[in-house]
């Protein structure tokens, strides 16, 4: 049986959540609300009214937060859509039927500037900003550490966002490289 966090609302392989590092799991109900989607602003206003139409209850989150979505206009925003567990498999199969979407695609992750990221060592960091090479325009993620020296530094965006390497770090507690978090280093409430 799979288990759940009820922090991120997720169903979790292993005993410790990934997202989180949650270690209170516990078995998975049919009426817990579960994780769906997480989906462009205008995507989740659809999805919503598909789950209406096929009597699935739905609750969400945007992935911003209200106060910057309302700042920066619904079109940056992203939202998590959960579902009671009992219908989390028809609510995934009617996305991806009416998206045409592979069975495990999620939303493009982004770089939210200002918010406190955990690497996935240990350490806290706040993003400063995204700056462009001036040769090759790629992107790069400024950052400062929050503890010892509060130095700056920078890692090309592709590397910020990417998953943990699990063959070269198999006891990684978290998903990807860098995840955001609230100033106290847990999950990040959005």
């Amino acid at each position: 049986m799979p288990l759940y966090c009820e922090n991120c609302m997720k169903i979790v392989e292993g005993p410790i959540c990934p997202a989180c590092r949650n270690r209170k799991l516990r078995e998975v109900e049919p009426g817990d609300f579960c994780l769906a989607a997480e989906v462009h602003y205008m995507q989740a206003e659809m999805l919503k009214e598909l789950y209406r139409d096929n009597d699935i209850p739905c609750t969400e989150r945007s992935v911003l937060g209200a106060g910057i979505t309302v700042s920066l206009g619904v079109n940056v925003g992203y939202t998590r859509l959960y579902v009671p567990f009992d219908r989390l498999e028809l609510a995934k199969a009617l996305y991806n039927a009416y998206f045409n979407a592979p069975e495990e695609q999620e939303a493009p992750r982004e770089v939210l500037i200002g918010h406190v990221y955990r690497h996935f060592k240990g350490g806290l960091y706040r993003v400063e900003g995204v700056a462009k090479h001036s040769e090759t325009l790629e992107e790069y993620v400024v950052y400062r550490k929050l503890y010892d020296d509060k130095s700056l530094w920078i890692r090309p965006k592709e590397m910020f966002l990417s998953p943990v390497d699990r063959e070269k770090y198999p006891d990684a507690m978290q998903e990807y490289r860098f995840e955001p978090v609230d100033e106290n280093g847990t999950e990040d409430p959005e």
